[in-house]
């Protein structure tokens, strides 16, 4: 069918004849009746019964208009909602650490731009996280739950997704000491970060063996597994999606981590907020 046609075809059965179709569709009768023929023609059925009254629905006239009319509401209904997508301007804020920032959300910004070009994003990094109460940031993506805090009794709270840490290097490395996984060097985190439960994991993992090296970034550990330096423990996005790293061994700690989202309950009103909530969970539930 000629898609074409059917504008023709929904003016002659709103309006009940040929003349005031062609003025309604600025065009000449003439044309109006030949794309009515041509549905007709093409569909096997008559469509209009022609008198002098104008020209009336047949059945297969009635059942073809009721279709047409839900595939016209479908259409329009995407084109408001693409006309809003188009309106959504400004400057949405979010704050998260360094690893979902680096590995997760900024490999992804580039669909989120194109989805909405208007929109501007303020990527805040940094362990500790803004304040969305003093509204440092509209949202933030975080490896706790924030309902927890009790001074943040305004925010919603969702949670996302989950994932895993892992010990990753390189086949290289794992080859050089037989498989043995436990003779590998490790990396682990400088001092001002001894709270954190990877330590707590790499300590179960290696004993008292010492790291070869510390740092406070999962950048620095990312690279220095990549080099083939040492072995790190990575979250299972980082190191699954390498293929120069692998994994050292099974792990039997339980990593598993949960990322939540959070905003303020008066941001639940704001279509960019809220389309750069959707647009996190949407990236994070597909690639976790």
């Amino acid at each position: 069918m000629d898609w074409n046609n059917l504008k023709y075809f929904l003016a002659v059965a709103r309006l009940g004849g040929l003349t005031p179709a062609a003025h309604s569709l600025t065009t000449s009768p003439s044309t109006v009746s030949r794309h009515i023929d041509a549905m007709e023609a093409t569909l096997g059925v008559r469509l209009f019964l022609r008198s002098q009254r104008g020209y009336l629905l047949t059945d297969a006239g009635s059942m073809l208009l009721e279709r047409v009319s839900e595939v016209e509401r479908s259409m329009q209904a995407v084109e408001r909602q693409s006309d809003a997508l188009q309106q959504l301007t400004g400057v949405v804020k979010l704050t998260t650490v360094e690893s979902i920032a680096h590995f997760l959300l900024v490999p992804n910004l580039h669909l989120f731009a194109a989805r909405y070009p208007q929109l501007q994003v303020e990527l805040l990094v940094n362990r500790n996280l803004a304040n969305l109460a003093r509204r440092e940031a509209d949202l933030a993506l975080r490896i706790f739950n924030p309902a927890q805090d009790e001074h943040e009794p305004d925010h919603i709270v969702q949670y996302v997704a989950s994932f895993y840490f892992e010990l990753y290097c390189t086949p290289q490395s794992l080859a050089a000491v037989g498989n043995d996984w436990q003779k590998l060097a490790h990396v682990s985190w400088d001092g001002a970060w001894f709270r954190l439960p990877m330590v707590n994991w790499l300590q179960a993992l290696f004993g008292q063996q010492p790291p070869l090296l510390r740092s406070n970034t999962m950048q620095t550990h990312y690279q220095a597994a990549c080099s083939g330096m040492v072995a790190a423990l990575l979250p299972n996005f980082i190191g699954d999606a390498d293929s120069r790293l692998v994994k050292a061994t099974t792990i039997d700690i339980d990593t598993r981590q949960e990322l939540w989202l959070s905003y303020h309950r008066d941001l639940k009103a704001s279509s960019r907020v809220m389309a750069m909530r959707d647009f996190i969970i949407e990236v994070c539930q597909q690639v976790l």
